[in-house]
Parts: C-alpha cells; structure tokens; sequence
C-alpha cells in the first residue's frame, strides 16, 4: 500500500504515531501556504457550485467516478470528530461545529448523513468498497481523491492548533451547493450553513484570525477542484485486458511467492516469475498466454480458470471480478475493459511498513503527579501524541479494580455475563438505589461550609465530564450501533450544540454562585492551586487517559462508561439535591444528571445498551468463549470508577473525621 492510501488508514482507524501526525501536518501546511495564493479566485463565505464535474452519462463511467469521489465523501464531516475536546468543548464555536458534526454523520438519524447515502449510493451503482475503517477500502479507490481525504483527516488530528484553518475549511464544505453525487442532502444544506456560521460568529478571535480562516476556505476549495480534474483524468482513462490483468498480478504476486516452486514457464519456476514481476507483470503474462495454462480458443476451459474454480488449488485467491478479469485477458488482452482499482504496492490487508512501529516505549514514571499529568492530557490534541502516563495512569487505576475484585459484594460482585442476567443485574441495581432514598426530615449532617468545599473538590472531574468518550468520534461508514449510544452520550454531556447546556459550564456557574475565582481550568495555575487535594485529579486524569485510548481499552471504556451514568441514579443524587437545597446551592447540576441519566431512555439505558450490543459482536465475530473475557475487562471497567475515586472519597472522609470528630479547623490547602 502506498503512502498516501497507507496514511490515510492510519489517520482514520490507527495505530497512529506520532510520525503520522508530523507528516499529516507537514502537508497540511505545505498546502494552506499555496492557498493563501488563491484568495481573490476563491471569495470568501460566498455559496458556490461545483464546476468540472458533470453527471456521467453512462453506469460504467458512473462507477468509476463515484469510486474516485469515494474517499472524501465517506469522510464528510471527519475533520469535526475531535473539534469538541475536554479543554475546548466549553466554547462556543467548538459546540456549534460538534453539533454540524453530530448531524453530518446522523447521530440521531443515520439516513440523514452523507456519508452514509453516498454508501448507498455506491451499492446502488454496483460498486462494492469494502468498510472505511479497512485498509482494502483506501487500497480499493483510485488515488483522485486521496489528496482531499488527507486533509479532511489531518485536520481531525489537529483540530486546535489549526481551528481557524479548520473553521474556514468547514465554510467551505458547507457553502457549496450539491453535486450530482450527494444531490439529497440540499435539504439539510440550510441547518449545517447556520451552524458553521453561528460557529464562525461566536469565534472571539475571529478578526485577528480572519487570515488563517481565509486560507482554510482556499485550502478546501483547491482540493475541491483538484479532485475534479483528477476525476476528469480518471473518467478519460482507458484500459484494456492486459493492463487489468497486469494490475491484478501486482496486487497477488507479493503473497503468492512461495507456493508456486514446482511450477514452471519457459524453464523457470513460477515463484522466480512472480519476484521479478512487482513492478512489471509483461514477461510473466507474455510466458503464461503461451503456456499450456492458457485456452485461448476456450477460455472458460483453461487450467488457469479451473484452478481458481471450486477444488483447483486457487480457490479462493480470486473473487469473481478477478476471475472475470483473467477470463477477458485471455479472450482478447486489448479487449477495452472497466477500470479497476486493485493495483497497489502490498495488499489490501497489509498495511505495510509503519514509521515508528516496535519502537521500545519510554517507561511511564513511578509516581504519577496527578496534577501534572491533567494539565498534559487536557493540552493533548491528537491520540497518538498523548504522553506514556495516560497508559500508566489507566494500567494503575485497572490494576487497583482488579485486586479489589475478589473484595466486591453485593451489586458490584462479578458475575458471569449472559444478556438476560446483566439486564437484571442493572435493574435490581437501580431498584436498590432508589429504594435506599428517605427525605430528610432535620438539618443534614452536612453543612454549607462542606458542601462548598466538596463542590470545589469535584471541579476538575465535573469541568471534563464526558472526556472519557472523547475519542469516540470517528466518520460515519465507522460508527456502529455501540459506537452511536456512545457518541450521543458525549453530545449530551457537551450540551447537544447549546452551550448553556454544557455540562461543565453548568458547573462553571454553580462555581460562580459559590464566590469560586478559579485560574482558566486547562493552564498549570488550576492544577497546582492549593485549593484543590491532590486526590481531585486523580478521577479526571483517568477519565482525560481513557478519552485518549479509546480503541486500546474499549471493552473497559464501556464498563466505566456504565458506571458513571448508573452512579448517581437514585438516592445518591435525589440526596444530594436534598441537601444543596437546604443551604441555598444551586443544585442544578444533581438534577441535570438524574433526569439525563434515567435508565428508561437516557444515558444509563444507552451504556447498558452499548455493552450488550459489543458482547453480540464479540459472540458472532470470535465465538461464544471470547465473550466471557471480554465481558472481565467490561467488569473492570465497571470496578474502576470506583477505584480511582478512592482517593478523593479517603479525602473526604479525612475532612470528615477531622471536623466532626476530631474538631479540628480543615485548612484549604491540600
């Protein structure tokens, strides 16, 4: 696979390094320094069409055009997954823009996305790519497109160092008028303009930036037309037998080495053929038409045919286009053919060498500074560049769950998984929280004085909720069903496109009803600031890590994931309204997370749904024994919130103890 396809894989589905990222990047800004050039061809924020793509006339031409397009229309919107990070997703240009995201991918209604008709359109027209997050898919596609496609996923990787290129680059997308390709989203054109627009507006550095938002606009309008003239050149392209068949003999003969020793073609063996044939098939193909493995008079008959048929020993190695694709070069090799976009160097499967890869990683550090370690992983933008303590802060806190597992009664004891039993297990749980509430009938034990102080405490777990599904986002041909629950979560959590929804700037303006000054929460003044245990950061680093690491801990991400929306469901949450109320606080928050939370529809009812629907795929892709240690890690991840809070619940008890007991005067630093 070549650089660019492999790049692009790598970009979408991973393991990315770092080196990805840098060359990304490095063309990222080789191509905004040319499109500051372009400025007076291309007005700014001004509807446009289209040019240089005209609807083809014929299916066959029809295909291929739609092929070529294929990489950048399955990525509509991609740039955006990450847009809404734990340290910008307060803001409101970045909750506008992860809205636009949320609806170009049909969050909450799949027929709506783009990307997923112009699946459908491809099926329509007989063209069958495989999925995006395979490598065969970006091996399968011409490279017309692949220039665009790096650009829509370097700027998912860099969605804050490069906002106002990026926010520029979405007015563009969204102010072009459809194309023949994707006619049926001119109807939800209106809404994805307001919301780009109100991103643009709400942007406070608008004017200072007004250059590089410019140039993001010329960027994605070069590419634009880049890619029409290369589907112009694509569409002009004529092939015949030969080149087809040449072109299937360079993607096989990398695997087929070896297996064919005892053959032989004019004296030598077929193995030997098939070395020197990667860069040029002719000789072998010219050797094989005039071998006994060639019928040109019958070509259905030849022992090339019968060997890839049913009990040849090729069986298998052939698909049916590939099959007819030998049966047309031996029947006339200059026969005029469809092109096909199955030549590349390496396999689909094989997505060839990696920069970086089997690279010793550094040893995480003993002693993980809690505070230290916030600061860097709100400051994070991509996943592969995420420091070695994201890996040590989540390995300790799993560690930690695990040996306390065999000490676990009651609802969080483990048990074995079957879909009826875990479906009991949460609503029992649930019916023993909220029969556990009694209204209070006097003062609370708790005075104003602590529910303040627990209030500041839980500040930097609350300023990133959600941060734990923060690289669940991805283009919408990768979203599956368990991969939406999660997705909507987040939305929610981020205030589904309406900043004052947001949960943490609720929490900002309890902090403001309180008399809190904080330092701005993602610089190193908010961390070290003694106001703060240095327990409080322990539950936001694990969260910010597993936000990080999402594809690496899936199955705990959805343990810990059903953890946090079960765990203030019920007496928990109805008594600490309770209590806020009584000293005047506003309790808004509490009330926010039971109703959001609610295990009928809510985000309860959507993680359990999710951990249900991952250990189906896991019963139907490895087999019914997988599950069940698939189904331990989802437990461990239950057990971890529990387990990193361990911390901060020893410092409030030890608050506690002094106070009440001891009577002593709590000082306020850590």
């Amino acid at each position: 696979m070549n650089g660019l396809r492999r790049l692009c894989h790598a970009l979408l589905k991973g393991p990315v390094v770092p080196a990805d990222v840098e060359v990304a990047g490095a063309r990222l800004a080789a191509g905004l320094a040319g499109a500051g050039e372009d400025e007076a061809r291309y007005p700014f924020a001004e509807t446009w069409h289209p040019v240089g793509l005209p609807e083809p006339d014929d299916a066959a031409s029809r295909r291929r055009a739609l092929c070529a397009l294929a990489p950048v229309a399955l990525l509509d919107g991609v740039w955006l997954a990450r847009v809404a990070q734990p340290a910008t997703a307060h803001r409101a240009s970045e909750c506008h823009l992860f809205d636009l995201y949320c609806r170009l991918v049909g969050l909450d209604d799949p027929a709506c996305s783009p990307a997923l008709r112009f699946r459908a359109k491809l099926v329509e027209a007989g063209v069958h790519l495989p999925p995006l997050e395979s490598p065969a898919c970006f091996a399968a596609v011409p490279e017309a497109g692949l220039e665009f496609a790096a650009a829509h996923l370097g700027l998912m990787h860099r969605p804050r160092r490069c906002f106002p290129e990026l926010l520029g680059y979405t007015l563009a997308h969204v102010q072009r008028e459809p194309g023949w390709w994707d006619a049926e989203s001119a109807g939800q054109r209106g809404p994805y303009r307001a919301l780009a627009l109100a991103a643009w507006a709400a942007y406070p550095q608008r004017e200072a930036q007004a250059g590089r938002i410019r140039r993001g606009w010329c960027l994605y309008r070069r590419l634009f037309d880049g890619l029409a003239r290369n589907v112009a050149v694509e569409l002009a392209r004529r092939s015949n037998a030969a080149a087809a068949m040449a072109d299937l003999v360079r993607a096989k003969c990398r695997h087929a080495i070896g297996y064919h020793g005892r053959i032989e073609l004019r004296g030598r063996s077929l193995d030997a053929w098939l070395a020197a044939s990667a860069d040029d098939p002719g000789p072998l193909l010219a050797a094989l038409r005039d071998s006994p493995w060639v019928d040109r008079a019958c070509p259905a008959g030849s022992r090339l045919i019968r060997a890839v048929d049913f009990g040849g020993p090729m069986f298998g190695v052939f698909d049916a286009d590939e099959r007819r694709a030998c049966l047309e070069w031996i029947a006339d090799p200059q026969a005029p053919v469809e092109v096909a976009y199955t030549s590349c160097t390496g396999t689909p499967s094989d997505p060839g060498p990696r920069r970086g890869h089997g690279a010793r990683t550094r040893t995480p550090p003993r002693r993980i500074d809690a505070r230290d370690v916030f600061t860097r992983l709100l400051a994070t933008e991509s996943p592969a560049e995420a420091p070695p303590e994201a890996d040590a802060v989540i390995l300790g806190v799993l560690r930690r769950a695990r040996c306390c597992a065999p000490l676990q009664r009651g609802h969080r004891r483990f048990f074995p998984y079957t879909p009826e039993g875990f479906h009991a297990r949460i609503e029992a749980m649930h019916r023993r929280e909220v029969g556990r509430y009694r209204p209070g009938s006097g003062p609370p034990r708790p005075g104003r004085e602590d529910c303040e102080w627990a209030v500041l405490q839980l500040a930097p777990a609350i300023l990133v909720d959600g941060a734990w599904l923060a690289g669940v986002g991805s283009a919408a041909d990768c979203l599956g069903e368990t991969g939406r629950h999660l997705l909507k979560t987040y939305a929610d959590e981020l205030g589904a496109g309406r900043p004052e929804w947001n949960h943490p700037n609720v929490y900002r303006r309890l902090l403001e009803s309180l008399g809190f000054e904080l330092p701005p929460f993602d610089g190193v003044a908010f961390a070290r600031s003694p106001l703060f245990l240095d327990a409080a950061f322990e539950i936001p680093a694990y969260l910010l890590a597993m936000g990080l690491r999402t594809e690496r801990y899936f199955p705990e991400l959805l343990g810990l994931n059903l953890a946090i929306e079960l765990s203030g469901l019920g007496a928990g949450y109805l008594r600490g309204v309770d209590i806020l109320r009584h000293h005047g606080i506003d309790p808004a928050i509490l009330q926010l997370h039971l109703s959001i939370d609610n295990l009928g529809n809510g985000h309860a009812a959507r993680a359990r749904e999710a951990v249900i629907l991952f250990l189906d795929e896991v019963r139907r892709r490895e087999g019914a024994g997988a599950v069940q240690a698939q189904w331990r890690r989802v437990w461990t991840g239950y057990l971890s919130l529990h387990a990193a809070a361990l911390g901060l619940a020893l410092g409030f008890l030890g608050r506690y103890l002094r106070h009440r007991l001891v009577g002593k005067p709590v000082p306020q630093a850590a």
